[in-house]
């Protein structure tokens, strides 16, 4: 059978299991089954019997609700395929602004020293070290899992960044621009997510606090008091922005608000001095 016959069995079963993007998501599986292109996928490439075999056990782990990216073990970001797997956050396309709000700090010249806070996998470290390389780039990550899949993914890409293990910037002296996508989703909230990320997403990641911006608010209090960065700039979720602002406003910050592809407030950039 040829890779599109086989991708529509896997579509029926994934449209049963309540997925929306189910035809995609079969090509996708089928592809990397297969570890052939997309030309390939449409001029009607065979599936031998082991492909065949993988196809289906990863359609299995996806009708689990399993993400997708935990299965294919990447995700694409700024153009870039990153390493991903259970442990760490899949980064998301709206972060890519942060990645965006930094390179245009660092092009304004002044940026000597970049601090990513909570970097997961690495993806928005890692994009601004790739893109700029002499910028230096260092991270700091809580959890050993997702710390695993950052240092493997700044070996494939930038491998100056500077990795290190920690709670929030506890372990950097200075920095001229911070940038953090922080977790910030209120606990309360986590279970009603989609499955995709309420069971299988680590929870570190994910669960801000009562109101979601406990870590936030503690990233700020220590840039203004502590490490006095040109620039934090902060991913909040959609309605947290005006919030997240004032908090800067009142540690002495100028606020303002970048808007994601989607018109969401998803960057907040607190300024001192």
């Amino acid at each position: 059978m040829n890779a599109r016959e086989v991708a529509a069995a896997a579509t029926a079963r994934l449209k049963a299991a309540g997925l929306a993007d189910a035809q995609f998501e079969a090509e996708v599986l089928a592809r990397e089954a297969a570890g052939i292109s997309r030309a390939a996928y449409f001029a009607g490439a065979v599936l031998d019997g082991p492909a065949r075999e993988r196809l289906s056990a990863w359609v299995a782990r996806r009708e689990q609700r399993e993400p997708l990216a935990y299965i294919t073990g990447y995700r694409e970001f700024y153009g870039r395929r990153f390493a991903v797997g259970p442990g760490a956050l899949i980064p998301r396309p709206e972060t890519e602004l942060l990645v965006e709000v930094t390179l245009r700090e660092i092009r304004q010249g002044g940026t000597r020293a970049v601090l990513e806070v909570g970097t997961g996998t690495g993806a928005v470290a890692v994009s601004i070290a790739a893109e700029e390389p002499n910028a230096r780039v260092i991270a700091t990550e809580v959890s050993r899992e997702a710390l695993r899949y950052a240092r493997l993914n700044a070996a494939a890409h930038a491998p100056q960044v500077q990795l290190v293990l920690g709670d929030l910037a506890a372990g950097v002296r200075r920095a001229d621009v911070v940038v953090a996508n922080l977790p910030y989703i209120p606990s309360g909230e986590i279970d009603a997510l989609e499955p995709e990320v309420s069971r299988w997403e680590p929870r570190v990641a994910l669960d801000g606090g009562d109101d979601g911006l406990s870590l936030i608010r503690a990233l700020i209090a220590d840039c203004a008091r502590r490490l006095r960065p040109r620039l934090l700039a902060l991913e909040v979720g959609f309605g947290q922005a005006a919030a997240v602002a004032a908090l800067g406003e009142a540690e002495g910050a100028t606020a303002s608000v970048m808007n994601d592809l989607a018109g969401i407030e998803r960057v907040v950039c607190l300024r001192w001095g």
